[in-house]
C-alpha cells in the first residue's frame, strides 16, 4: 500500500525509506565504505533536536533486541511527548569491516497511525541481517 523511495545519498551510501501519510515509517541506510555503528547516537540527536527545542520532553529507553534468527542489536530509543502527542524513534546499526546498515523507525502516534506501528512491527519481525 506504500511506495518505497530509494536514494543514493553519497558514494557508497544508499537509503531506502517507506512512510505512512502521517510520518511513521522505516528508514534503512546501507554503507559500503565504513561501519555506521558510530552514527547511531548522532542520528538520534539529529532527529529529536527540533522537537526537544520546541518543548517536547524526551525519555530514553535504549534496549537490546534479538531478531527472530538470533542476531542481537542494540537499539537506541527516544520517546518524545508534547501535550499528549507522542513520537517514538528507534535507531540501530549493524556493521562489519568497512560496511554496514543503519535502521531508523519513526512512530508518530499509535492511536492516530496504527498502520505505522504495524509497518514497524513487520520490519522488526522479518528483518534478517547477513
Amino acid at each position: 500500500n506504500y511506495s518505497i523511495s530509494k536514494t543514493v545519498l553519497d558514494e557508497g551510501i544508499e537509503q531506502i525509506m517507506i512512510m505512512t501519510a502521517s510520518g511513521s515509517g522505516v528508514l534503512i541506510q546501507k554503507y559500503e565504505a565504513f561501519d555506521p555503528t558510530m552514527l547511531q547516537e548522532m542520528m538520534l540527536n539529529e532527529v529529536t533536536k527540533v522537537s526537544v527545542s520546541y518543548g517536547y520532553t524526551m525519555e530514553r529507553q535504549d534496549y537490546d533486541k534479538t531478531l527472530n534468527y538470533g542476531q542481537k542489536l542494540k537499539v537506541l530509543k527516544a520517546a518524545l511527548e508534547y501535550k499528549g502527542e507522542i513520537e517514538t524513534y528507534e535507531i540501530t546499526a549493524y556493521g562489519g569491516k568497512d560496511e554496514g546498515i543503519l535502521i531508523m523507525t519513526m512512530n508518530m502516534n499509535d492511536e492516530i497511525d496504527p498502520e505505522g506501528a504495524d509497518m514497524i512491527d513487520l520490519m522488526w519481525s522479518s528483518l534478517q541481517i547477513k
